[in-house]
């Protein structure tokens, strides 16, 4: 008998360590706002993907996952979280064009010519660069940028790329608003007027019927009007938290990584120094001199609503979305001097009315201190 006791004390002290030692479950319980915010997270469509990277005895990197209520199929909307997949198919693409002999770069100025509906040409050849064009992605999260770099890349080639990368639950199948031509298309052309713009017939993408949570709110403001309806996301842009996680985890360590781009060194150099940027280390002054792009704008993990940077030792490469009530961020968080670095993707939805496209959503009040401090706890944590 006292055997048997034994064994269940044992087992019972093993069952708490295994408990325990989930860091998410750990971060939850020490934070009364997350705690909070935890009881009610059906409602709150909570879901966290968040992994330890550490050194075995090799030196080798090894990684340690840990998740929350993951669900790749249940639907979020992706918001501009899907621009990170649309700035590396574009360096994709740029290579591509590259080994069919395209004199194109990076840093190349490139003609952009609008067109609207009626065949009418509303722009004529201003002059851009890819380099800035992204940069402005993930700086500000620029809507009008991201459509011109998807008029380069057609949704055709996005949407069968990211499956041929490996990333099934990630696909485009429209632009981004507010943005005045977002109903227009984007000529693109070298200086030397070869046009490397897509010339596709598009293919929408409907959402299997295995996924679930399609559709949003109990109401919908349509046109100035509350209808009684709920907004249907089956034709909407989509990704996961698993796809998001695992492309952060690509640019970080490709070399450990299942899933390949067609990127090469500088590539990886390029989009990791311009996810990891604050506002006021723009290519200019013309984030620093407006006030809205406070200097850790884009930052929802650890910076939260700080308009004032507090730490600059944690680099957040990350990117961000917010929109239709849902708020997520998916990034890899390193703190150079302490040698501290962590992966983390997570998303949450709030809306309280359950009217959709009303723009009334607790993003300062709830979804950004939650995912800020969630975030400043694991670190916490692992600095502890």
């Amino acid at each position: 008998m006292r055997n048997i006791f034994l064994l269940f004390i044992s087992l019972f002290v093993l069952h708490g360590c295994y408990f325990s030692s989930d860091p998410i479950k750990s971060a939850i319980k020490e934070d009364e706002f997350v705690r909070k915010i935890i009881r009610d997270k059906d409602n709150y469509e909570i879901q966290i993907l968040y992994t330890e990277v550490s050194k075995n005895n090799l030196d080798q990197t090894e990684f340690k996952d840990f998740q929350f209520q993951l669900n790749d199929e249940k639907y979020f909307y992706p918001a501009s979280t899907i621009k990170l997949p649309i700035a590396i198919m574009t360096l994709s693409k740029i290579n591509e064009l590259r080994a069919e002999g395209s004199n194109i770069s990076l840093k190349s100025k490139l003609k952009l010519s609008l067109i609207n509906n009626k065949k009418e040409i509303i722009i004529k050849d201003s002059i851009s660069s890819f380099q800035n064009l992204i940069a402005d992605v993930f700086l500000v999260s620029d809507n009008s940028a991201s459509n011109v770099l998807i008029d380069f890349l057609g949704y055709n080639y996005f949407n069968s790329s990211m499956i041929n990368a490996g990333y099934k639950n990630t696909y485009l199948n429209h632009k981004f608003n507010p943005d005045p031509f977002v109903d227009s298309s984007w000529i693109i052309t070298t200086l030397d007027n070869d046009v490397i713009s897509s010339k596709e017939n598009k293919r929408n993408v409907i959402a299997g019927s295995n996924i679930s949570n399609l559709k949003k709110g109990e109401r919908s403001l349509v046109n100035g009007k509350i209808i009684n309806e709920s907004m249907d996301f089956s034709l909407k842009n989509r990704s996961s938290l698993t796809d998001m996680h695992n492309i952060m985890k690509n640019l970080i360590y490709p070399e450990i990584t299942l899933s390949k781009f067609n990127l090469n060194v500088e590539d990886y150099d390029f989009l990791r120094y311009w996810m990891s940027r604050f506002t006021y280390e723009d290519l200019g002054n013309k984030y620093i001199s407006d006030d809205r792009f406070f200097n850790s704008y884009n930052k929802f993990f650890i910076h939260g609503m700080d308009t004032i940077l507090k730490s600059t030792d944690i680099r957040v490469y990350n990117k961000i979305g917010q929109a239709y009530g849902t708020s997520t961020d998916s990034a890899y968080i390193k703190n150079y001097k302490e040698d501290v670095e962590f992966f983390l993707t997570a998303t949450i939805y709030t809306n309280k009315n359950e009217i959709i496209n009303d723009n009334i959503y607790e993003y300062r009040d709830t979804a950004i201190p939650f995912l800020s401090r969630i975030s400043k706890t694991l670190y916490k944590n692992l600095i502890d």
